[in-house]
């Protein structure tokens, strides 16, 4: 299995679900957090694209962070987790990744969604349609950008985006484009993976709305049987939070810190995760000691899951990155 972290680049000081321990955001805190990262073991380091996440909406810009992160490492993959596809113009957002894989040699995997975070798009003055709308902007997105990472004179004319001859020099070093990463599990979403993605990610969520994610993994493999996709050929990531501690006594203690959380999204927080068990119930959260939390990924791997997308509850502490990188992550 491979083990990334999904860098928690936004205060949540005890209110968002990600990064309850997170008073203020600091440059040192999330550099070092991803130095350690790669030190532990860790194959890969995502951002979230949002620009004012938590209570004191205090969040990274994702592209510019990722280029820092580029530069800083050598080895691991760098990645959006996920865009969304309201931010930017599909062409201009094929030229950044296309940049980025150049600069990072061939490490980036672009993440795309629908987008949700409706007060976001209301602040910075984006345009903010129905679901069925944005998921045709994502849909129409991946288009154009497959095209511009292959074609030599690319030219698209959708319902909502156009290209012409939208020239993208020099092309992606990834071979044959950097993989392309779609997050979601709603049953049109899961369609439109299993036609297009190279990778399907679910976070917690699409995981917890609709059906159960055994559920969803069945119609998957139907979807990609009907696009005549082989099931090999698409990995499957999933992205959790983790709480590890060496005794169940640690474990207690950072439990009284960090629940009750809000648990939905940020417009839409009308539940709490009280405690731990809670926290593992409805939001599927490894929490435990190396062996628990072990046993709890098996879980997900037995559903055919080889990649996780991990955030660490102790953040910006970086014990639980540590212990995880040296007691779990050798078990897989």
């Amino acid at each position: 299995m491979q083990f990334d972290w999904m860098i928690q680049c936004y205060a949540g000081d005890g209110v968002h679900r990600d990064t309850p321990l997170v008073e203020t955001l600091k440059r040192s805190d999330v550099l070092d957090g991803a130095d350690t990262a790669v030190e532990a073991g860790l194959d890969g380091l995502w951002a979230p694209d949002h620009f004012m996440l938590g209570p004191h909406a205090q969040e990274y810009e994702v592209w510019t962070l990722l280029s820092v992160l580029a530069e800083r490492t050598d080895e691991v993959d760098i990645g959006s987790l996920v865009n969304s596809v309201t931010y930017r113009n599909p062409a201009l957002l094929a030229k950044m990744a296309t940049t980025l894989d150049i600069l990072s040699e061939g490490r980036l995997r672009l993440g795309l969604g629908a987008g949700w975070h409706d007060e976001e798009h209301a602040a910075y003055g984006f345009d903010y349609p129905d679901v069925g709308t944005r998921i045709d902007w994502l849909e129409e997105t991946i288009q154009i950008v497959k095209a511009m990472f292959t074609e030599d004179h690319p030219s698209f004319h959708g319902d909502h985006f156009q290209i012409e001859n939208a020239l993208n020099e020099p092309k992606p070093v990834s071979d044959p484009h950097p993989p392309i990463v779609v997050g979601g599990a709603g049953p049109r979403m899961l369609r439109l993976i299993a036609k297009y993605a190279d990778e399907w990610n679910v976070e917690i969520s699409a995981r917890a709305r609709g059906k159960p994610i055994e559920f969803k993994v069945r119609k998957f493999e139907e979807y990609l049987e009907t696009e005549g996709r082989d099931p090999d050929d698409v990995e499957r990531s999933w992205l959790g939070h983790v709480l590890v501690r060496e005794t169940e006594d640690e474990i207690a203690e950072y439990e009284e810190r960090i629940f009750p959380l809000p648990w939905g999204e940020e417009s839409d927080m009308d539940d709490q995760l009280e405690d731990a068990a809670d926290a593992r119930e409805k939001g599927g959260f490894l929490i435990g000691t190396p062996a628990q939390v072990a046993e709890q990924i098996t879980e997900i791997r037995d559903l055919g899951f080889g990649k996780l997308q991990l955030l660490f509850l102790d953040f910006p502490e970086t014990t639980g990155m540590e212990l995880f990188g040296d007691e779990v992550l050798p078990q897989f």
